[in-house]
């Protein structure tokens, strides 16, 4: 997936910023910021030291205000559309093949039928 860096390094600086608020590293707060989604169950952690990861583990105990989730989300959010690639696959979302390999064979609308008032029958696959 494109990443694009100076993002990448926004995102970092807010981190920072907010764990200055909080006495706490970057990587402690991205971890408390993942955990607030409210989309999310779970997250995976690790460290290279008991050290990290015992920081890691902390995240569960920092409590992060709007004043602080606000410039994070803001350091993170792509715009929209973002990314490019995601959105042209959207626009034909009943035809699951990527569009990234051969962008050609979906000018015009490609090669499927949209299905989305179809009504779905047990006895015909997808």
């Amino acid at each position: 997936m494109p990443f694009d860096k100076e993002v990448g390094y926004r995102v970092v600086d807010a981190l920072k910023e907010v764990g200055a608020r909080h006495g706490a590293g970057p990587g402690r707060v991205a971890i408390a910021w993942v955990l607030n989604r409210p989309a999310v169950s779970s997250v995976t952690i690790a460290g290279r030291t008991a050290e990290q990861l015992e920081d890691n583990i902390r995240a569960v105990d920092l409590r992060l205000s709007e004043d602080d989730v606000r410039p994070l989300d803001a350091a993170s959010d792509p715009g929209v559309p973002y990314p490019p690639w995601m959105v042209l696959q959207l626009d034909a979302a009943e035809d699951r093949r990527s569009k990234i390999l051969y962008p050609e064979r979906y000018v015009g609308g490609g090669p499927s039928k949209d299905l989305r008032g179809a009504q779905w029958s047990p006895d015909v696959a997808p």
